[in-house]
């Protein structure tokens, strides 16, 4: 099979997401996506993450396809969510399967600073996709070939879909709509449970 891993904080997730994975699905072909909310990042800030219980079962009414599975094991891990752990966890859980690792065009451009990232590299393929105007796909194949080698790194160059997390959180916070943003299920979900606010 061919399993794409997508993590984040997913903090509430949003339609971005579930438009970037369905992309990244269709366009390298994948059986199953596995979602996984980070427990604390390495690359953001953990101020403002909500109970991990919140954002996993949040995930599981927006990626409720055959093609998606959410998984807990960042969190049940507890700690620092590296990926070069998530990724030995997969391997041991898949080991004939084929592993591709997503992330936007600011993730990869600082991917040589990641934590062991050429263990990373070794156990999957990258799969980069440009979040902004200014970041073409040229410039992130200059800079796979340049900084990361000869490692699998696939760059799409798709119209992405602009929403943020943050920029969801402070439209709650501050009272306007995200209606286009997140799902009916989602904003009923936070509604529901009083978070990010409400």
């Amino acid at each position: 099979m061919k399993i794409g891993m997508y993590g984040g904080s997913f903090n509430p997730p949003h339609n971005g997401h579930l438009y970037l994975a369905e992309k990244m699905g269709s366009l390298v072909g994948l059986d199953k996506i596995i979602i996984i909310p980070s427990n604390i990042s390495p690359q953001k800030s953990n101020n403002g993450n909500i109970d991990p219980a919140h954002r996993i079962n949040m995930c599981k009414d927006v990626f409720d396809s055959s093609l998606f599975e959410v998984s807990d094991c960042e969190i049940s891990r507890g700690g620092r969510s590296f990926t070069v752990d998530t990724l030995t966890f997969l391997k041991e859980q898949y080991p004939d399967d084929e592993l591709f690792l997503f992330m936007g065009s600011d993730m990869l451009l600082s991917f040589h600073s990641w934590y062991r990232y050429q263990d990373i590299m070794s156990m999957c393929t990258l799969c980069a996709i440009s979040r902004d105007d200014n970041e073409s796909a040229q410039i992130l194949r200059n800079y796979a070939d340049s900084v990361l080698g000869d490692g699998n790194v696939l760059i799409f160059d798709i119209e992405p879909f602009e929403v943020s997390s943050s920029e969801i959180r402070d439209n709650l916070k501050n009272g306007k709509s995200c209606k286009g943003l997140i799902s009916e299920k989602t904003e009923n979900y936070i509604k529901e449970n009083k978070l990010y606010g409400q």
